[in-house]
C-alpha cells in the first residue's frame, strides 16, 4: 500500500507544460488520494498517476479503454502540442484526483 493512500490529500509539484493553460509548470496541485474509494474515475477528471517509468504524471482522463476485461483509462495532456503519448492507465496506477491548484 503506497504511503500516500494513508492520507486523504497530498501535494504534487507539476513538471512540464502538457497541462497548460489550466495547470502550468511549477504549480502545486492538491490531490484527493481517496477520491475514488466510493465512485469510479470519470472522463474529464484530472488525475495524478504513476507511469510505467515510475514517474508521476498529471493528465486528464479522455476515454475508457476496455482490454480483456481490464478497464483502463486513456489520458492526455490539455496542451496537445506538448503532451507525451502515454499508455492507457489502470485504476491501480492512479494516485488520486486533482482537486485544487496553487
Amino acid at each position: 500500500m503506497p504511503l500516500s493512500s494513508l492520507f486523504p490529500f497530498s501535494i504534487h509539484i507539476v513538471r512540464g507544460h502538457s497541462m497548460q493553460p489550466g495547470v502550468s509548470e511549477g504549480d502545486r496541485v492538491v490531490i484527493s488520494n481517496w477520491a475514488y474509494i466510493f465512485s469510479p474515475p470519470k472522463v474529464g477528471d484530472v488525475i495524478v498517476f504513476r507511469g510505467n517509468d515510475s514517474k508521476n504524471y498529471v493528465k486528464r482522463i479522455t476515454a475508457f479503454a476496455n482490454k480483456a476485461d481490464k478497464k483502463e483509462f486513456v489520458v492526455e495532456g490539455d496542451n496537445k502540442s506538448d503532451s507525451k503519448k502515454l499508455s492507457p492507465v489502470t485504476r491501480k496506477k492512479i494516485i488520486g484526483k486533482v482537486v485544487a491548484k496553487y
